[in-house]
């Protein structure tokens, strides 16, 4: 029986020193290698939508913008603290933003507009890398000062 638990015990133990690095290999990344829905966002259709606020859904659904025309969904506006770390506050419903993004394709064949920077009051938030198209909360390299 003691043996049992011995055994039980150091499988465990491997098993959580092995799952740890495993986690944190990507660094946030994803797998870089193409299998996402989104290889490159920059490799999709540059768009600027402005307009007010008319939803911000729970995190992965978007924030709603009516241009005036037709309501517009935009997606990847990054984590509230990455909002706060940079001194911006986030778009509420009512305010007027104006958007930079890329219109993406994904596999399945849908459609997705996703923000590259906002403009709100003034201030303007770079929310992905220029060049990659990564999400600047990832990672920490790209963290506002």
């Amino acid at each position: 029986m003691k043996t049992k638990s011995i055994f039980t015990f150091y499988l465990t133990a491997m098993l959580f020193l092995l799952a740890a690095p495993m986690a944190f290999a990507g660094h946030g990344n994803g797998a870089m290698d193409g299998t996402g829905p989104i290889m490159n966002i920059t490799d999709g259709t540059a768009v600027d939508i402005s307009g007010i606020v008319t939803a911000i859904g729970i995190p992965g659904a978007g924030m709603s913008i009516d241009t005036g025309s037709e309501i517009v969904t935009v997606y990847g506006i990054g984590p509230q603290k990455y909002w706060d770390a940079a001194g911006i506050a986030r778009p509420e419903v009512g305010e007027e933003v104006t958007v930079s993004g890329y219109e993406v394709t994904l596999s399945d064949g849908t459609t997705k507009i996703i923000a590259v920077s906002i403009t709100i009051d003034g201030q303007t938030i770079e929310l992905r890398d220029a060049d990659t198209g990564a999400p600047m909360w990832r990672g920490g390299q790209n963290r506002p000062n």
